[in-house]
């Protein structure tokens, strides 16, 4: 039970002989007592845990988290992790590589900066997982299947209308893996939480607007805390028990950590910071006060390089995308003028070949005509020949010798008449 958490106010008080203080064998038996009685020392657990800055970097040199898978539009910068980018429809994912571990509690703080240019309409969140699945199955749950196994914490900055009453800010889902998860109905656990968002508008927005998340589990209980606006002012969330009877047995020793982000139709800057955790409440609420404190005192200095980043990242994507956008409407002139061209190209095509059959079609019924006109003319003279030689053979026989001796005679002249001007031309005569 939570009961047996550790506490940060728990002492514990021991006697021991008294003995004079200046020697030092007391001083050595006192201390070995001490940590006789003292609680376990807590353990960060390196392999489910990061935080900013990040340094290493992979083969092609880019930052990256150890230790953790990431995916999709997920991209690590120095000072932070950019899940999504204040974009429409995008998915990031980080996942831890490595099982927690055979632990009987954890403790896990989420430190994150949820942001944008939108002052009314933004969305849609981040998710907080703690689940048997090895690698991120991608699904309508805020970038992840709703069909997990484990707990999960959804930040959900946009207030669907449907869901009305039973929207939270902040919701705990508990889920075997045998039916899916659901947010906004009667039955989820949550709460509103003020100051999980920043408008990047506002003259006061800086990068060390920051929001907290803490997950307490024990093997019978969780609880979330929040630090809404990372005050170090911490509020009770949710809490959930019975989990012996809701997840399998040694569930953390299957288990491991991953954090997505989601936009869709509205969109938001999903910006993480640390994930610290730790195998004790006491020590993860000390480490989360001291975490408030680097922040706290951070230099003038500090403050400007992480502005810096983050304004460089917004001016980055945003030429990303407006480059991504002429892009788009590059191809989409290059199509509407190949569609043109081929529009153009076809209209011509079956013009001039309408054209050229039309051309052909009258130039045959031209000679169709031409061809019947002179079969009839030269039908015609066939006829009248036939008759006027009839007509000569009825005649009496002397006309046609004279007939011919006038074809002569005639023919005789002409000859003698294109001699003589043969003649003159050639200055015979």
């Amino acid at each position: 039970s939570l009961e047996s958490f550790p506490r940060l106010d728990d002492q514990v008080i021991c006697t021991a002989p008294t003995m004079a203080l200046s020697s030092p064998l007391s001083i050595l038996l006192l201390s070995a007592l001490f940590l006789l009685l003292s609680p376990t020392a807590s353990e960060l657990l390196e392999s489910s845990s990061f935080s900013a800055p990040f340094t290493e970097t992979d083969r092609n040199g880019k930052f990256t988290v150890p230790n953790f898978l990431m995916a999709g539009d997920a991209e690590v910068k120095k000072t932070f992790i950019r899940l999504t980018p204040d974009r429409q429809s995008k998915r990031g994912t980080l996942w831890s590589r490595s099982n927690v571990g055979a632990y009987s509690e954890v403790s896990a703080t989420l430190t994150f900066r949820i942001s944008g240019q939108g002052s009314k309409l933004f969305g849609d969140g981040i998710g907080m997982w703690l689940t048997t699945s090895p690698r991120p199955t991608q699904g309508s749950l805020h970038g992840m299947d709703a069909k997990f196994e484990g707990i999960a914490v959804i930040i959900d900055t946009f207030k669907n209308v449907e869901h009305g009453q039973q929207h939270r800010d902040v919701t705990l889902l508990i889920n075997d893996g045998s039916t899916e998860a659901e947010v906004g109905t009667e039955e989820v656990l949550g709460c509103n939480v003020e100051g999980l968002r920043y408008h990047e508008g506002r003259d006061d927005f800086s990068t060390f607007n920051l929001s907290r998340i803490r997950l307490l589990y024990n093997e019978d209980r969780v609880v979330v805390e929040v630090d809404g606006e990372g005050q170090n002012d911490w509020q009770t969330c949710a809490t959930v028990g019975g989990l012996k009877e809701k997840l399998p047995k040694n569930f953390l020793s299957s288990a491991r950590f991953g954090i997505t982000g989601t936009t869709g139709a509205l969109a938001d800057n999903h910006d993480i910071i640390a994930l610290q955790v730790h195998t004790s409440h006491s020590e993860a609420k000390v480490h989360a006060v001291e975490q408030h404190e680097t922040y706290q005192s951070a230099d003038e200095l500090q403050v400007l390089v992480h502005d810096l980043e983050h304004q460089l990242t917004s001016i980055y994507e945003k030429l990303q995308n407006t480059i991504s956008k002429l892009q788009k409407q590059e191809d989409m002139i290059e199509d509407r003028v190949k569609l043109l061209e081929s529009t153009v190209l076809t209209g011509v095509e079956s013009k001039m070949e309408r054209r050229i059959t039309n051309l052909e079609k009258q130039l045959d019924r031209k000679v169709q005509r031409t061809v019947n006109k002179a079969q009839k003319s030269t039908q015609d003279e066939i006829d009248n020949m036939k008759e006027y030689a009839e007509k000569i053979s009825d005649n009496s026989g002397w006309r046609m010798p004279f007939f011919f001796l006038m074809l002569v005679v005639v023919g005789v002249g002409i000859m003698g008449y294109r001699h003589y001007r043969y003649l003159i031309k050639s200055h015979l005569l």
